[in-house]
């Protein structure tokens, strides 16, 4: 009922109840009716505010559904509007309708044909139906074979309520329906759903409208990424150049016909090129040049360029190419890629002549002795290697060492630099005397060694090898220097003295140094006898390395008494080997030996590690004056990172101010370095300084000239027998008097006679006394064992007796003049 509709009041006439009670039948439905239409008018009110409320770019069609079921009661809907298979007027019957929204989801999409039902509700009529079994639009439908068809098949039962619905020129139909037990479509359904249908047709045309104005947005968006992709692949493009040309390498990239489709101009330069317009003007022999002189030559690199290209591997190789007329080593690598389907190869070719040019300098200076430029010891290994792998079906070589005498005193003497240069000459000196096929290294320091490949016969070798001795004696002028020099060789033979590398060099060297021995600046060729001293050093040397690793040694003290009160002043710290068999070895029997092995340093650390433990015991027995005298060799003496070293520990062990340092005689070639360096530390820790050996050799009076000494010991070889050899009596007064004129104690060292001591009382002012006649070297504990050893008698100047015949610990006699490894012993 209209929501303008008036009320119709009974008139008083009415004279029946019938009547009366007829009338306000009517009068509550058409309140009923007038109630309902205002619900009805609300609600539409309510979808129309809720399409109003609708976002651009939402679906209206939710806001609708939401509506419908305030009013309606349905269990689904559908929406479809027409479908033209082909552009056509709008006055055109359709062809099918197409299912647009769909509750479920599962008709979305489906094809409903039009027929009279749809046709009719297409032209403004509102249908309800209660069932559709016989509908033909939803027969054809439901013959299908799919999810659509059966769910059709099962909804023809229902009861459907078929609105029209309309969006500019585009028809269509809504269904809702009902499941059987909630009752069919009623009139009034039919009166509201023919109001609601302006509302649906208002949603069917904004969605329409905002469906164009989502794709007229989408194109404008796809428009606009176009734009922006053109855009990123013009600077792309650019960004691709910009990069091509600031490479440093060159790149060239071929199609599959091996034509070139991009090239940078840092292969033009590479190549030797202006620019890369002149790029390969003549075939280059690189990979990625196809040219040749012939057809042939021409389809062949194409085949090789196609397999590469087939294979997909990643290939490099080096190449060589003329630039100004000089040669250029180029690492050309060649990768296959595939862009857009298209199969290409992109190739770099990077310049590394420098890079080569170092690596060679590199093999050089890792194979060569960068002073000389001499085959250093890795090299020499290799080329004997080639030698032995030559002669394995016969024939002779041989291997010399080579080592210069006396290189170390010139060395210190005059300064490295100098002695560099000598051994620069000597290399040439030495390279000159032998022939074009042998070989010269140097192994290291001052040594070198001589390859003499090939060797007709044994005979042939001493002519070599003395033709090298002979050229080392002559002299050097060297800056303004004569020097003068001498080597000793030791030479063994392949295959008579070994079969490898190391066992001929280890022969040649047991020659070489049984020539140093026996004679310097001569030549010793190995034999068998030579074999079995060579396995005793290699013998003692392992045993010493092992005697250090366990600590197997012990000092043994040699007591120093003064000439007039007769009383221990001093010791002298000498060190001795105890094998683990107790057997014990004289410093002569490995001093020299640990020195050549660098090992004489850990030897001397540990006699003041030692020192400094039985120095309490000794003090608490002969008084705090008494000193103790430790040895050190020229080498140590000239090494200012030892000896620095040495006195921090003797600081450390706080031993310093009671520590007399000898030096030994050829201690002389380092004395500048040691007063400049040394000699100033030793004195700010309160050590003193001995000159040890003096008059045995060298230029002790120009030590003692250069260098402020508090003790001179006197040679042995002087002291022997001087009562009957008026020469050494006459050499003694004048280091007497030199000692006095420079304030420095004297001590006669190797007295063994009564004799010599009875001349020294008597006609020297000698103020110590040491050797055998008095007493051996002891081990501490023999030592305090000694009854007739006492401190000095500070105020008596009577003369006590002397100890007589104490027995050293190995009891040998002693002989002759006492070596330099004797001073440790």
């Amino acid at each position: 009922m209209p929501a303008h509709a008036t009320l119709e009041i009974p008139s008083p006439g009415i004279e029946s109840a019938e009547e009366l009670r007829e009338a306000l039948f009517r009068l509550r439905r058409e309140n009923e009716l007038l109630a309902l239409g205002g619900v009805q008018a609300q609600t539409l009110l309510d979808a129309l505010e809720s399409l109003l409320a609708v976002d651009a770019n939402d679906d209206p069609f939710g806001r609708v559904f939401i509506s419908l079921r305030k009013v309606f009661s349905f269990s689904s809907a559908l929406m479809l509007v027409e479908r033209r298979d082909a552009p056509g007027d709008a006055d055109d019957a359709p062809d099918q309708l197409e299912c647009i929204v769909a509750d479920p989801p599962l008709l979305q999409g489906s094809r409903w044909p039009v027929d009279t039902l749809f046709r009719k509700v297409m032209d403004d009529k509102v249908i309800a139906t209660f069932s559709n079994e016989t509908t033909r639009e939803w027969c054809q439908v439901a013959a299908g074979d799919d999810a659509q068809a059966d769910w059709v098949r099962g909804a023809m039962q229902q009861s459907a309520l078929h609105l029209p619905v309309r969006a500019h020129d585009q028809r269509g139909v809504l269904i809702l329906l009902r499941a059987p037990g909630d009752g069919g479509f009623q009139r009034t359904d039919v009166t509201l759903a023919r109001r609601f249908s302006l509302l649906v047709s208002h949603a069917l045309a904004s969605r329409s409208a905002n469906k164009n104005a989502a794709e007229g947005r989408r194109l404008r968006e796809i428009t606009r990424q176009l734009r922006a992709s053109e855009q990123a692949t013009r600077r792309n493009a650019q960004l691709l150049q910009a990069l091509m040309g600031v490479l440093p390498v060159g790149v060239v990239v071929q199609d599959q016909s091996g034509n070139l489709l991009l090239v940078n101009d840092a292969i033009a330069p590479t190549l030797g090129r202006g620019s890369h317009t002149d790029l390969l003007p003549k075939a280059s022999g690189l990979p990625f040049d196809l040219r040749a002189d012939d057809e042939a030559e021409s389809d062949r690199h194409l085949r090789a360029f196609q397999e590469h290209l087939e294979s997909g591997e990643q290939r490099s190789g080096e190449y060589t190419v003329l630039h100004n007329g000089q040669e250029r080593t180029l690492l050309v690598t060649g990768k296959p890629v595939r862009i857009l389907d298209d199969p290409l190869l992109v190739s770099t070719a990077l310049d590394i002549t420098e890079r080569k040019l170092l690596e060679r300098d590199l093999s050089r200076r890792a194979f060569h002795d960068p002073l000389t430029g001499l085959p250093n010891r890795v090299r020499m290994q290799d080329i004997v290697a080639s030698s032995l792998r030559r002669h394995t079906d016969g024939g002779m070589f041989a291997l010399a060492f080579i080592d210069l005498d006396n290189f170390k005193q010139i060395n210190d003497y005059y300064s490295h630099a100098l002695g560099d240069a000598l051994l620069k000459a000597v290399a040439k000196r030495v390279t000159q005397h032998i022939r074009s096929g042998d070989t010269l290294a140097r192994i290291s320091g001052d040594e070198f060694l001589l390859l003499i490949d090939p060797l007709q016969d044994e005979s042939d070798l001493p002519p070599l090898i003395d033709r090298v001795i002979e050229a080392l004696k002559q002299p050097f002028e060297i800056e303004g220097h004569e020097i003068m020099t001498s080597a000793s060789m030791g030479a063994s033979i392949y295959p008579l003295h070994g079969a490898t590398y190391e066992a001929l060099c280890r022969c040649a060297d047991g020659a070489m140094y049984r020539a140093k021995r026996d004679r310097k600046g001569s030549a010793t060729y190995f034999n068998d006898s030579m074999g079995h001293a060579l396995t005793a050093r290699m013998d003692t040397e392992q045993r010493l390395r092992m005697a250090i690793r366990d600590r197997r040694f012990r000092v043994a003290y040699q007591a120093k008494f003064g000439m007039r009160n007769r009383g221990v002043v001093g010791f002298e710290a000498l060190v001795r080997w105890v094998d683990s068999d107790g057997t014990v070895h004289m410093p002569d029997s490995f001093i020299e030996l640990a020195s050549e092995l660098g090992l004489l340093d850990a030897i001397t650390e540990f006699v003041v590690d030692q020192v400094a433990e039985h120095m309490p015991i000794l003090t608490e027995r002969f008084g705090r004056d008494v000193s103790f005298s430790v040895n050190i060799s020229a080498r140590q003496a000239g090494d200012l990172s030892f000896m620095t070293q040495f006195i921090e520990r003797l600081q450390a062990r706080g031993i310093a101010d009671r520590i007399m340092l000898e030096l030994t005689e050829d201690a002389v070639l380092v004395t500048h370095r040691f007063e400049r360096g040394v000699l100033p530390q030793l004195r700010a820790a309160g050590g003193r300084l001995a000159i040890d050996d003096f008059g045995s050799g060298y230029s002790s009076l120009a030590m003692l000239a250069d260098m402020t000494v508090d003790e001179v010991k006197v040679d042995r070889s002087l002291i022997t027998e001087i009562h009957q050899r008026p020469r050494s009596q006459g050499i003694l007064r004048a280091i007497e008097s030199l000692c006095m004129g420079l304030g420095a104690d004297l001590v006669a060292e190797g007295v063994e006679t009564a004799e010599e001591l009875e001349y020294l009382t008597r006609y020297t002012r000698i103020s110590i006394v040491q050797g055998f006649h008095f007493t051996r070297p002891m081990f501490i504990d023999d030592l305090l064992q000694q009854t007739d050893l006492h401190p000095v008698a500070d105020e008596s100047d009577d003369i006590l007796p002397l100890p007589r015949g104490q027995q050293d610990v190995w009891n040998e006699p002693p002989v002759g003049h006492i070596s330099d490894a004797n001073d440790w012993g």
